[in-house]
């Protein structure tokens, strides 16, 4: 239950944030939506690999499935690797080009202190439950909603930044980004 409950406010999260980052010209929202959406996919193929692992052995497979979940994690360390690098290579280009320095509009400006606030409820919300059901794998959930809330503070700071003079800032957040994705 908890899982899509995250795997839903995860996805309207980040459609929040994507759209609020093009209107308001905000590379850095926008990262952090590529950010947010990443996560969900990442949901995605652990419960796949691990529906996958959990099969018995077959002719094909005589001792199992069970290294399916490492192909699984491969995947996931590919796309993220291949997402973050490429919010890092854009937010690079803009940097030294000095070209494309919007300042962001104040829709930016929210949507980072929603996407604060809303995964700090739900690192909240998954840590009692992980607490509850004595859970390792929810508990280390939990914190991954932390240290989102904590990405959104670098949003959070290249926005207002920016929007204070400082249009650099918003790109520079963006690198930001790539570095907790990578």
């Amino acid at each position: 239950k908890i899982s899509i409950v995250n795997i839903i406010i995860n996805i309207v999260l980040s459609v929040f944030k994507f759209i609020a980052g093009i209107v308001a010209n905000s590379g850095a929202m926008i990262s952090d939506a590529v950010h947010s959406l990443s996560d969900v996919l990442s949901t995605f193929v652990v419960i796949a690999g691990i529906k996958i692992s959990a099969k018995s052995n077959d002719e094909d497979h005589p001792y199992g499935h069970e290294r399916m979940e490492c192909v699984a994690a491969i995947i996931l360390s590919v796309m993220l690797a291949l997402v973050g690098a490429g919010i890092g290579y854009s937010g690079i280009m803009k940097i030294i080009s000095g070209k494309n320095l919007q300042i962001p509009g104040m829709l930016a400006l929210i949507a980072a202190v929603v996407s604060i606030v809303t995964k700090e409820w739900m690192y909240w919300y998954t840590r009692i439950v992980a607490k509850k059901i004595n859970s390792d794998s929810l508990m280390a959930d939990a914190w991954h909603h932390r240290s989102d809330a904590l990405s959104s503070v670098g949003s959070l700071i290249g926005i207002g930044g920016a929007m204070l003079g400082f249009p650099i800032l918003d790109s520079l957040a963006s690198v930001v980004i790539c570095v907790f994705i990578l």
